[in-house]
């Protein structure tokens, strides 16, 4: 049996003809441990898109049945987390909704941070008040949007690649402890795979992430001061130069380098000075709440969260492979939220630098660490309808891809292997390479 499949694997012209192997394999994998699972079926979904005359997914395709699979096999996974601290925070909020409105807990008060609990509100009406469905739906919902809008809206033919990525982040199942946070990221995210198609569904994500946690209007300020500057060379092209307005042009830029980096190593070698400047900052923001327990992150600072942030290898093997997928571009026409994505990637390294150096909360550059799987849409974005944006060495990226995805996958299953040992974030009672399918569907059926 071993030799004939080896013999009809020595014909194969083409590897997305091991697709439906794979794709079997998968399903193998699914059925005893369903959290892994999901890897070999999205490779195999990727493998499809690999075919030469392959057409993108109907609504009714085997493909899209199998991503139906993934959501709900992640949704029940992170349901199962053991509620502590922040989540056990969010759930008293939502146990409460009957006798109090979505507006009435501190959070909505003090930072008018509403559309989570607004959206409990409705879980909590439709399914008689139970917290089961509160983290089943907040996880259905988030991981239903990534998959079948914003990957796909990133890359057509490569977000299962991305998604493996994606799902193989350890701190991404954080989800449901940084509630707020994510809900809103999510949004951002939409918002930048809207930015390009429609303006509108731009506008609703953005107001919809800033109304689900105010940090994201950072975000969404890079978009559009992505927008605003792709509108500005637009006008500069047109105007005809002359050479000495150039040469001014180019010493300005100069100067601004400079001093840029010249506040950067002043930054590095008094932290302190950043903290009495956002201090500053601080005083004249409206909500007094918000501006006293940023202040007193800012002046009180232990440095415990830097002893949580670690820059294990595999975040540095993400951000050198994401920096490798900028450099290898071909710049000469590139899409606005490909843009995005490249200036959230250098302010993410800036929060990294920042975190490293003072010691503040590695809540800032969550974007990055839950979802850094779908900045390698820069490298991996449609190379098919837009041919100009082909990157260059296009194999080289693709096997920094693969190897990206393996090591990736190779410490998610460490991690989860190894999880009856960690304190705190864990899932399915500390053991959860220790559940099947089976267990799963009792799980379910035992919760609602």
């Amino acid at each position: 049996m071993f030799a004939q499949t080896f013999e009809r694997i020595k014909k194969i012209q083409n590897i997305a003809e091991l697709r439906l192997p794979v794709l079997f394999f998968g399903f193998a994998v699914w059925v005893s441990f369903p959290i892994l699972g999901i890897i070999p079926m999205l490779l195999a979904i990727q493998l499809d898109f690999l075919r030469p005359s392959k057409k993108y997914s109907k609504l009714l395709s085997l493909n899209n049945f199998v991503l139906i699979l993934i959501v709900l096999t992640i949704s029940l996974y992170l349901t199962s987390i053991d509620a502590f601290a922040d989540t056990k925070v969010y759930l008293d909020i939502y146990d409460n909704l009957d006798r109090q409105s979505p507006f009435d807990n501190y959070i909505a008060k003090d930072r008018s941070e509403v559309v989570l609990f607004l959206f409990f509100a409705i879980i909590h009406y439709l399914s008689n008040e139970s917290t089961f469905w509160c983290l089943f739906s907040f996880a259905l919902f988030n991981n239903s949007v990534i998959v079948f809008y914003i990957s796909k809206n990133l890359s057509p033919r490569y977000y299962p690649t991305l998604l493996i990525i994606l799902f193989s982040s350890y701190f991404y199942y954080s989800q449901v402890f940084y509630m707020r946070q994510f809900f809103s990221l999510v949004f951002v995210l939409a918002a930048i795979a809207s930015m390009e198609s429609n303006w509108l569904l731009f506008w609703i994500f953005s107001l919809l992430a800033i109304f689900s946690h105010t940090s994201s209007v950072i975000y969404i300020g890079v978009c559009l001061g992505v927008q605003t500057a792709g509108n500005i060379s637009q006008i500069i092209k047109k105007i005809q130069w002359k050479k000495e307005d150039k040469i001014f042009l180019l010493i300005g830029l100069g100067l601004a380098v400079i001093t840029l980096l010249y506040i950067g190593l002043q930054v590095y070698k008094n932290p302190q000075s950043v903290y009495r400047f956002i201090g500053s900052i601080l005083e004249i923001v409206p909500k007094a709440q918000i501006s006293r327990s940023i202040q007193g992150r800012v002046e009180n600072n232990d440095r415990r969260d830097t002893e949580l942030f670690s820059l294990n290898i595999f975040l540095a093997i993400a951000i050198l492979s994401v920096g490798i997928f900028i450099v290898s571009r071909n710049y000469k026409k590139i899409t606005p939220k490909i843009w995005s994505f490249i200036s959230i990637y250098f302010m993410s390294l800036l929060q990294i630098l920042f975190i490293l150096v003072t010691g503040f909360n590695q809540r800032i550059v969550y974007l990055f660490l839950a979802f850094f799987g779908l900045f390698f849409c820069i490298g991996l974005d449609d190379q098919k309808l837009n041919e100009p944006n082909k990157i260059k060495n296009f194999a080289v990226v693709s096997a920094i891809t693969i190897f990206m995805a393996a090591s990736n996958t190779f410490n998610f299953i460490g991690v989860q292997a190894k999880m009856q040992d960690i304190v705190g974030i864990t899932f399915f009672d500390k053991h959860p390479l220790g559940m099947s399918l089976f267990d799963y569907i009792v799980y379910f059926f035992q919760s609602i």
